[in-house]
């Protein structure tokens, strides 16, 4: 397929997408009206893709006199929603703005949020625009182009509701977004949570019917009707138990096809994504995502057009390159690498040896043994930072040896320490003979979890004799770095994120099936442990739920796993009323955030909500 190069298609066919910066009073230029695309539909073509290079692109905004390279919706979605989970550590402040929502500490004016805001409603009315110029043009090209842009709209409804609004379990008639529902609109007001929810299931209907009856086009890189399915079956699980049998009828229909559906058969998804995904295929899928058949929709990148910066993208903050000195670090290297994997995920992955884990874990400064040498291993345990109260720092002990037993004695400021082995929930964790964190209802009977690593390298100086850790960061982070960003055209930091894909699917079945109390989650679970290369003694079934007590836990964290940083782990957690343990190293808030804490909904950008009289901010103070 030919290589579209989507920043001469904005240039060419989204002068339509023109409007004022502030309040949303959009406005058409006068390049191509919805009228002229009626007369012409070989145009919708152009205007559909420039509405692609949206969710990459970054424009001047706020007086810029270019893009600043950092900006860019799909960069923004990403960090806005994972950082926010319990999957990333983060190793101290930065000029990025991605800090103040990583600690659940919000401001209304920072670019992050401006820009994403003012993108999504510039997705939304180009959507609509085209929308407009496409109704009631019949052929199979233009049924897909229409059904393209009403996808369009419901993601980015969708990604707005589900950042600055509350959860939908915690109430349908919360404020919610800003609905942009077709070209003539008189008033700018939030509309409730669940009418937005109601909204972007009909436009997802809309969607699938549209390009169902079209013609596809191309690999993953475009939306296509199983996109709209596979969004509409996320969105149906954010809405509550009473849309359960929604999820799995449109996963059913993605999974196993419907060869009696109408106007054409549906096909069920492509046997290899339910077999084994080694660990050379997981680790060679960035590269290449948009051909992948997991991958259902990704934002494709091109190279070079489309890497700005190899300091602002997705894979910049997990990953680094180069001389990782903290002298050297602000020139010497590609990539910040200031996100790492939090322990907790590291803990459910050693578990098995699972081909996930091998593909994406990079510990920095791993220590190679020769033979014959004592294989020695770090214990690391959480211990509260200098101001007593906020984050948490990493403690840690290298050259440590286990005793007949399995635990692991060493010394630690002046204290003497053991981690002892305990098998929980069916495999073997360790907890220290005491608590540094202050607090006693962390852990295990009031004891410190410990985790025992694979030993870091230590180089001396060999004038001065002064030992450097390899692989720790400033003396408070284990540095794990995370290459699922990672690669594509060679590029360290340079990736076409997916949006959309098959693991998911199966495990929105999964969900669905473990919140209606139905053993049938087991064997979706299954093929994607599966798919991860587990052996069979690690299967679950009825008889053997390897020490958990309920389906929905199973599901979760093999959700986790999965769709480890991809913007789903806080998503899951709240939409199932659960509380999010952020108890863990990192430089933010020692706490635990319930489900229907007034943070979750970020605050409202202040350019909305200063120039628009009676626009509601959110209010994140606790009742």
């Amino acid at each position: 397929m030919r290589t579209i190069d989507m920043k001469k298609i904005f240039a060419i066919g989204v002068a339509i997408l023109t409007f004022a910066a502030c309040n949303m009073d959009f406005y058409p230029s006068d390049s191509m009206t919805s009228s002229q695309l009626k007369d012409n539909t070989e145009s919708a073509v152009y205007t559909t893709d420039g509405v692609y290079a949206l969710f990459k692109d970054n424009l001047p905004y706020k007086g810029e006199t270019s893009g600043d390279g950092g900006n860019m919706y799909v960069r923004h979605l990403f960090q806005l929603a994972e950082t926010r989970g319990d999957n990333v550590t983060i190793s101290g402040h930065s000029t990025d703005p991605f800090t103040g929502p990583y600690r659940y500490e919000d401001v209304d004016n920072t670019k992050n949020k401006y820009y994403f805001w003012w993108m999504a409603y510039k997705i939304i009315y180009a959507a609509n625009s085209n929308i407009d110029g496409l109704e009631g043009v019949n052929d199979a090209k233009s049924l897909h182009l229409l059904g393209e842009n009403y996808f369009f709209r419901a993601i980015a409804h969708f990604h707005m509701v589900q950042l600055f609004a509350m959860p939908y379990v915690c109430g349908a008639n919360n404020p919610g977004i800003v609905l942009r529902i077709g070209m003539n609109y008189q008033e700018t007001k939030r509309s409730t949570v669940g009418e937005c929810y109601a909204a972007i299931v009909s436009d997802l209907k809309k969607a699938i019917d549209y390009m169902d009856q079209g013609t596809p086009r191309g690999d993953g890189s475009y939306v296509s009707a199983k996109a709209a399915r596979a969004l509409l079956s996320r969105v149906y699980l954010n809405m509550g138990d009473e849309h359960l049998d929604d999820c799995i009828k449109i996963c059913n229909e993605l999974i196993d096809g419907d060869p009696n559906h109408k106007p054409a058969a549906l096909p069920a998804a492509p046997a290899a994504v339910k077999a084994v995904y080694s660990v050379a295929t997981l680790s060679d899928y960035p590269k290449h995502t948009w051909d992948s058949p997991e991958t259902i929709w990704c934002v494709r990148h091109t190279y070079p057009n489309d890497l700005v910066s190899e300091e602002a993208t997705i894979g910049a903050m997990y990953f680094a390159s180069g001389d990782l000195s903290e002298t050297a670090e602000a020139t010497a290297h590609v990539g910040w690498g200031q996100w790492f994997w939090s322990e907790e995920l590291i803990e459910l992955f050693k578990r098995y040896d699972d081909n996930r884990f091998k593909a994406y874990f990079y510990p920095v400064g791993t220590k190679t043994f020769a033979p014959g040498d004592p294989v020695t291993h770090m214990v690391c345990f959480p211990e509260k930072g200098p101001d007593g109260t906020d984050f948490c720092t990493s403690g840690y002990v290298l050259g440590v040896t286990p005793a007949a037993d399995g635990s692991y004695s060493f010394t630690y400021e002046g204290k003497s320490l053991k981690a002892t082995p305990v098998v929980e929930n069916g495999y073997t964790r360790y907890y220290l003979n005491d608590n540094l964190t202050g607090d006693a209802t962390f852990g295990k009977d009031g004891k410190s979890p410990a985790y025992v690593r694979d030993d870091l390298a230590v180089e001396v100086d060999p004038v001065s004799g002064e030992e450097t850790v390899v692989g720790v960061r400033n003396k408070n982070y284990v540095r794990y770095f995370n290459t699922k960003f990672s690669g594509q055209d060679e590029q360290v930091t340079f990736s076409s994120p997916v949006i959309l894909r098959w693991g998911e699917v199966f495990l929105n079945r999964a969900e669905a099936y473990a919140r209606k109390n139905d053993p049938k989650a087991l064997e979706d679970v299954n093929t994607i442990r599966t798919r991860a290369g587990l052996p069979d003694d690690a299967m679950f079934t009825a008889g053997n739920m390897h020490g958990y007590d309920n389906l929905l836990d199973v599901v979760l964290d093999e959700r986790r796993m999965e769709l480890c940083f991809e913007g789903d782990r806080m998503f899951s957690v709240f939409r199932n009323k659960k509380a999010l343990d952020r108890r863990y190293v990192g430089y933010h808030p020692w706490e635990v955030i319930n489900y229907d804490d007034p943070r979750i909904a970020l605050l409202i950008p202040a350019t909305e909500t200063s120039s628009t009289p009676g626009f509601e901010q959110n209010n994140q103070k606790k009742n």
